[in-house]
């Protein structure tokens, strides 16, 4: 297919590009091609396991929002099923397809670029949800990997991530989700305590000690105050700073 000649034409630039800033000419045994060849295989890697962890997760949210509607007849499937072919139907073309990736490089979300609506992302977001909340964690994962791979401004959609990363014991990917949480949403308080969190699943108690803090400060600027979680804080700011000798 013309569109996945044209997606390995670009990877394989991609390749070329990394090869030549790596590449050592006093290095005999890393010669310019190996490098290459190397590197391409990785990517190749990397993009299938996206493009497998997308479809596992688009499917994931779907049978669950199915599973909702079973329970909820307010739950439009008709709506659902209409909004998700149309937004197919917009790789009709080679032309559409490159069209869309140009503007996703460009910063646009491929929500937007699809037609996705917000009643679409809410049903979506719903399984997904219902998927972690159920303790379906591997399935979570890949639902709201889907998620913040359509749409990478939602708070939600990360936190959701972060979470059922974290129940994985996927720490690192955890982190990046909070982190994106955080920058999607500043001033929240939510993703330093969850971040906290991590570290100190890590037994880095000197980050997690950073996180506590960036979160108690959070708190502090904030206008809602809320002096359960204040209290909380400090209890584990005391607690956490001894721990790593400071």
């Amino acid at each position: 297919m013309e569109l996945e000649k044209i997606a390995n034409e670009s990877l394989k630039a991609t390749a070329h590009h990394l090869a030549e800033e790596k590449y050592q000419p006093e290095d005999p045994l890393q010669s310019l091609e190996v490098q290459e060849a190397k590197i391409e295989r990785e990517l190749s890697q990397c993009m299938l396991l996206a493009k497998t962890r997308i479809r596992d997760g688009f499917r994931a949210c779907v049978e669950a929002v199915e599973g909702l509607a079973r329970l909820d007849n307010s739950i439009d499937l008709a709506a659902l099923q209409k909004n998700v072919d149309y937004a197919f139907s917009r790789f009709e073309t080679v032309a559409m397809a490159k069209d869309m990736c140009t503007q996703l490089m460009e910063g646009h979300s491929w929500k937007e670029l699809l037609g996705l609506d917000d009643t679409t992302m809410l049903l979506l977001y719903r399984g997904a949800k219902t998927l972690f909340d159920t303790g379906h964690h591997p399935e979570a994962e890949a639902a709201f990997f889907f998620l913040t791979t359509i749409d990478f401004t939602q708070y939600v959609f990360w936190l959701g991530l972060g979470h059922a990363a974290f129940h994985l014991n996927n720490i690192n990917q955890a982190l990046n989700a909070y982190d994106m949480a955080d920058t999607c949403q500043p001033g929240s308080i939510w993703p330093h305590i969850y971040m906290a969190n991590c570290f100190e699943a890590q037994y880095d108690y000197e980050e997690s000690f950073i996180c506590l803090k960036a979160a108690d400060q959070e708190l502090a600027r904030s206008q809602e105050k809320d002096e359960t979680l204040a209290s909380e804080l400090k209890s584990r700011l005391q607690t956490a700073k001894p721990r790593f000798g400071s």
